[in-house]
């Protein structure tokens, strides 16, 4: 469909049949489902959702809470409050005013009029939060005066002003029984959940939400029910009903009906079972959740640097999710990508909001062929977009144990690179064809490859300091580029199986212990954090062996005793470590990998005071003044004194060396 500008919005709208259950209305504020209506489809928008009333809010209004004067729609101003609720009103915020007494009304207010309730005063609609002020009326009223149950603090409620009584806004509406379009056949009685008779079930029939838990629920766990049927449904259900007729054209073909009943269905759109009412296609037997009518055509994810496409169904063949990483039943509707043939996404998996960046694609231009990272001049030429002059590819093999790449901050060793004849500048091969856009599982909007400032920042995903290239999402989130090279499969020497991207946090890291990991193994309980999983395989360490290092897993056969050449003690060999094959020299990972291993040499770090990082190559080492033992590891901390040069070699080393001078990271250190 066509987007459409409309003033309750900065960017245009589109106009959707999709129920989906969001962060609420942006318009009026009220949470839960939201059936058709409009949405925002740009990048990154944070208030994306708005009922259709509200988004097509009339310029002008007369309202019972202020019939003197008409009431225009405009942003407001300045920070104030609904002069009817008391909720307050933030800057930006569309509201009704009135121009003359300056009288202002949030759009839930507008939407509701003064009800009766079966009561002989007229109740406004008002807050607790605006009432708490004037404590003694408040004090007299604290529980509804239908249920009997205690406001919330803030909770909006139905107030008479001449009785001093208060109700709830449920209360007030459906009290003591209303009728409901999903059972038009008799009303619906309002009860509490303690209340209930024994045979009622504890989930609404229409979302499946419990009695006593739902997201919307008040603190009295209210519901609705039907005596005559078993039929019950939640208050959030009871207040804004699915419709009982749907067409979505891009969905099906023939009009949808509610069938709100306990049944068992398999969705035609996602292959998921159900078992509450589903909406169903009384011509060709076609049943699908609520959730999934009108799924988007074409999206983004995060698994996949493709756009893909939704179909109906996969067809013959063995698909696996990309996400879930369980079967998907071709038979049914699913996402594929075009230009990836065995890349399958359950519906609901990919239609995610940690999974989907929520712009739908359907008639927009394909981004996906984007400019290459480098221009090739010839066979061993190119011109890479991060640097001013042509590099060349060198594949002698031979080891550059002091040559260190501008993206990732490794050293070279034996690996192709491309360097530049002009100056110092180099590349791995496999980094220079890092993409300058790419898709992350760590977050849904697309991530920037830029350059190195100079500056030093920290991985949001490994937690590492480092220097080199990195990516960014958004305004501050950066990765570098070793842990964005990882989406979300990573093949690992230390474990027979594939470990998968996983946001589990209750799991430890098989390494260090650490309540952290993020690649998880499917079929075992084994997991890695970032910093253990990129642990480069392979190092050269001079100082110690001429050979190059190569990272070990442990073995539980050896029995004997390894003993670190950098500090002299022992080596668990049942633990990871590296080792020379023609030597049999060993070193604890710590003694090889630090807290500035990825921190270019020479860079100022802007996190302490009077520091750079240096390289610590030479053969005299100097003495750490946190730990006072000798520097082993190749780029150590110098904090520059007047008169004499203060070296670290880790941040614990730091912290104490900082606390022993009075605690503050900004003491002056010269």
């Amino acid at each position: 469909m066509e987007k459409v500008k409309l003033p309750i919005h900065e960017h245009p709208l589109l106009p959707i049949t999709r129920f989906f259950s969001s962060r609420g209305c942006n318009g009026c504020g009220s949470k839960g489902y939201i059936y058709g209506g409009y949405r925002c489809n740009e990048l990154g928008c944070e208030t994306p959702s708005f009922h259709k009333e509200c988004a097509e809010s009339l310029p002008e209004i007369t309202h019972s809470s202020h019939p003197d004067h008409p009431l225009k729609l405009q942003l407001n101003d300045k920070v104030s409050a609904c002069n009817q609720c008391g909720i307050e009103l933030v800057e930006e915020k569309w509201i009704y005013m009135c121009s003359i007494c300056d009288f202002k009304l949030d759009l839930h207010c507008a939407k509701e009029a003064e009800r009766s309730h079966q009561h002989e005063h007229p109740l406004k609609l008002t807050n607790v939060l605006s009432t708490i002020k004037h404590y003694e009326r408040f004090f007299k009223w604290r529980e509804c005066k239908t249920c009997d149950f205690q406001f919330f603090y803030g909770e909006l409620c139905y107030e008479c002003f001449e009785c001093k009584e208060a109700f709830h806004e449920e209360c007030a509406k459906f009290f003591p029984e209303a009728n409901h379009s999903s059972h038009p056949q008799h009303p619906l009685k309002f009860l509490s959940f303690e209340a209930a008779p024994d045979y009622v079930d504890e989930r609404c029939l229409l979302c499946e939400e419990k009695f006593d838990q739902g997201s919307f629920a008040l603190i009295s766990k209210t519901f609705h029910h039907c005596d005559v049927c078993n039929f019950s449904i939640c208050t959030a259900c009871m207040k804004n009903p699915p419709p009982v007729l749907v067409e979505s054209p891009t969905t099906h073909e023939h009009q949808l009906h509610l069938v709100p009943r306990h049944m068992y269905f398999i969705c035609n759109a996602c292959g998921r079972v159900g078992g509450h009412s589903p909406y169903f296609c009384v011509q060709c037997n076609f049943m699908i959740h609520r959730q999934c009518i009108d799924l988007p055509r074409v999206i983004n994810i995060n698994r996949h640097d493709h756009r893909i496409s939704y179909t109906t169904r996969l067809g013959h063949g063995k698909w696996i999710c990309k996400v879930c990483r369980n079967e998907v039943d071709g038979f049914y509707g699913a996402y594929t990508c075009v230009k990836c043939p065995s890349f399958a996404v359950h519906s609901r998996c990919a239609t995610r909001e940690d999974i989907w960046d929520m712009i739908e694609l359907e008639g927009m231009p394909d981004e996906d062929d984007e400019v290459a990272p480098f221009e090739v001049i010839d066979d061993n030429t190119i011109k890479h977009f991060s640097h001013d002059h042509n590099l060349q590819i060198n594949k002698d093999g031979h080891f550059q144990i002091l040559l260190v790449c501008e993206a990732c901050v490794l050293q070279i060793l034996s690996e192709p690179f491309y360097s530049c004849k002009q100056c110092n500048f180099i590349l791995h091969e496999k980094c220079a064809n890092h993409p300058r856009k790419k898709r992350h599982v760590y977050n849904n909007l697309p991530f920037t490859l830029l350059i190195s400032d100079g500056e030093v920042y920290q991985c949001w995903l490994c937690s590492q300091d480092f220097t080199g290239f990195r990516y960014k999402s958004g305004l501050s989130m950066n990765i570098d580029v070793r842990c964005a090279a990882i989406s979300d499969t990573l093949e690992h020497g230390s474990h027979q199986h594939s470990l998968y991207y996983s946001s589990n946090l209750s799991k430890r890291c098989n390494r260090c212990e650490m309540m952290k990991p993020v690649y998880r193994c499917d079929e075992c309980d084994y997991g890695l954090e970032n910093q253990c999983a990129l642990l480069p395989n392979k190092v050269m360490r001079i100082r110690y062996d001429d050979h190059p290092l190569i990272l070990s897993f442990g073995d539980t056969n050896v029995a004997s005793e390894y003993w670190c050449e950098a500090c002299e003690t022992k080596v668990n060999p049942k633990e990871w470590f590296y080792t020379c094959n023609d030597c049999g020299t060993t070193l604890h990972i710590s003694c090889v990998v630090g807290d500035f291993s990825y921190i270019k040499p020479g860079s100022r770090s802007s996190l302490y005071k009077n520091t750079k990082v240096v390289s610590n190559t030479s053969s005299c080492r100097p003495i750490c003044s946190g730990c006072n033992s000798r520097c082993k590891l190749l780029s150590v901390l110098k904090i520059s004194k007047a008169l004499d040069d203060v070296y670290i070699c880790s941040l614990q080393c730091l912290r104490n060396y900082i606390f022993l001078r009075g605690g503050n990271r900004y003491v002056d250190l010269r």
